[in-house]
Formats: C-alpha cells, structure tokens, sequence
C-alpha cells in the first residue's frame, strides 16, 4: 500500500517538472538580452510595458522588443499563453516570434 502512494508521488511530481519545461520552452533563462540587443528607440508605451527598437549587435538585424516588467513567476507564466501562441504562428500577416528572455524580472519579447 506505501509503495503504490509513493509510485504515485513521483508520477505527479515528474509531470509537474514536464508541465513547467513545457511554459517555459520558447523563453531563455539568465541570459542578459542587453548583451545581444541594443535599444535603438522606444515604439510605444502600452498597459503590459513598452516596445523598444532593438538592433542586434552581431548582424544589424532590426526587431520590435516588447519589455514587460513581472512581479511573480505566476505572473510570468499569464504571458507564456501568448508567447506559445506566436511561436506557433506563421503567418504573413500575423507577427513572428523571434525569441523571448526572462532576465532581472522583465520578460524581452522579440518580434
């Protein structure tokens, strides 16, 4: 009868550790974009943040930068629902998610 709880015990807490992978796959972790990106200029100021002209400092490319300042990792995760949804759209007509980083508490959406 213990064996059977615990069996299920690790069943549930392996599929927490999959569930969690899977919010987090299109977002990189503890990497600073400021060290790829470059802020050129602000493009507007919405109610979730502001969206930057960033210019990548390798290539020169040009993207949008949403920057949106998070206070808990649940609020983290409410925006992971629309990152998802871009890096599963492709579209002409729609945006294209070009990545996405979580540093310092602010979540870098590159489009």
């Amino acid at each position: 009868m213990a064996f059977a709880k615990f069996s299920k015990i690790l069943r549930l807490s392996n599929f927490d550790i999959k569930k969690k992978a899977k919010q987090y796959e299109h977002v990189h972790r503890d990497i600073n974009p400021n060290d790829q990106w470059e802020i050129i200029g602000e493009l507007g100021d919405g109610a979730f943040g502001k969206v930057y002209k960033a210019k990548n400092k390798e290539t020169g490319a040009l993207a949008a930068a949403k920057v949106i300042e998070t206070k808990t990792e649940e609020e983290l995760e409410d925006y992971m629902v629309e990152i998802d949804i871009l890096a599963k759209c492709d579209h002409r007509y729609i945006v294209k998610l070009l990545d996405a980083f979580y540093h310092d508490a602010k979540l870098w959406v590159r489009m």
